[in-house]
């Protein structure tokens, strides 16, 4: 049995009509290319600096360097919650801050109020649902996502009031040498985890060539292809299927003593990207290894964070990097597929445990 790891097309999510999204949105290639965007507006408005919290990927420092916008960061705590106090210290420096709804939840009502507070003295507030799909309470000047990280699909939606038309046209035309690639490893995927029929060397080929254009090749706009597959999905079966998938898991981890889930409950009207958790008293690294044996593939949000220097300073950011593990409840899975991945989680952990 299998459970997680990339997307794959199986067809199952697709309405037979599109449902469109609002107007004001605008379809890129992805979270990245929103970023490019967005950072060329702040450096042409004169925003050169951006407070940044400290748990995050390093791409996004890329992107923003990119631009070559500065930054600093503002503490968050181990349970991805801002640390008010040390926020309130260092906005005030800043015209640009950036939020992440981590795995798609909110922070509470008395972040939101701050930072429209700040909102209304000018700062500018970037809402990164890159991990929460389409938000139902957006209070950023610019809300993007990147849906790659939710379906088998390209592309992010930026939603903002402020004019960007003229940020989109340097990035015209430019070729996506990545779409290609990533759709035949997409479809070789399913054949390869449902039938056998495609060679796991093939896999990590196609796998690796589409990464690499991804990273190189700064492809801005959005497929039409694309984003007419993204319109026809429903999401609001694939919301419920996670929420699901959410609490069904949490109930059969909860025995687990080392394991610790980092939202214990879920918020109204989300969508979960996954099941984060902390690892206590047992090496995550050495759990994670056991479950990819056993046709695991889970995902660390963020292991580079681990070995940046830019990130690495921070030891408590460093400390939840080293411990974190985001279990899969994707609309893929099964209720059988979340007992595999719970008993063969209680069983690494017993496992790893006995080695040391």
């Amino acid at each position: 049995m299998f459970v997680g790891g990339e997307f794959y097309y199986d067809g199952e999510w697709l309405l037979a009509q599109p449902v469109p999204t609002a107007e004001k949105r605008c379809f890129l290639n992805g979270g990245r290319a929103c970023l490019a965007v967005i950072g060329d507006y702040l450096i042409e408005h004169s925003i050169r600096e951006i407070l940044l919290p400290s748990y995050l990927c390093p791409s996004i420092l890329d992107s923003l360097e990119r631009c070559e916008l500065k930054y600093d960061f503002f503490q968050v705590n181990e349970d991805l919650s801002v640390d008010l106090e040390d926020f309130a210290q260092k906005a005030g420096g800043y015209e640009a801050v950036y939020l992440i709804n981590y795995f798609g939840f909110e922070h509470p009502s008395v972040v939101r109020d701050h930072l429209k507070s700040l909102q209304e003295k000018g700062m500018l507030v970037v809402e990164d649902n890159a991990q929460a799909g389409f938000s139902a309470h957006p209070v950023g000047d610019f809300v993007f996502n990147s849906l790659r990280k939710l379906v088998p699909f390209d592309g992010g939606y930026l939603d903002t009031d402020l004019e960007i038309a003229p940020y989109l046209l340097k990035y015209q035309a430019r070729p996506n040498r990545r779409l290609p690639l990533i759709r035949d490893y997409r479809q070789r995927l399913h054949d390869y985890l449902v039938g056998g029929t495609c060679s796991y060397k093939k896999l990590v080929g196609l796998y690796s060539r589409a990464d690499r254009y991804y990273e190189s090749d700064l492809v801005v706009e959005g497929d039409p292809g694309e984003q007419a597959r993204i319109e026809r999905l429903d999401w609001a079966g694939i919301r419920q299927r996670r929420r699901e998938n959410y609490s069904y898991l949490l109930g059969l981890i909860a025995p687990i003593r080392e394991v610790k889930p980092i939202f214990p409950a879920l918020q109204p009207d989300m969508m979960p990207m996954g099941l984060p958790v902390y690892l206590e008293g047992v090496s995550r690294d050495a759990v994670y290894e056991h479950l990819g044996e056993n046709g695991i593939g889970l995902f660390i949000h963020w292991e580079e964070l681990r070995h940046d220097a830019r990130t690495n300073s921070n030891t408590l950011a460093v400390s939840m990097a080293s411990r974190m593990l985001t279990l899969a409840i994707d609309q893929r899975t099964s209720r059988a597929q979340l007992e595999y991945l719970a008993d063969t989680l209680a069983n690494g952990i017993q496992k790893v445990r006995r080695n040391t």
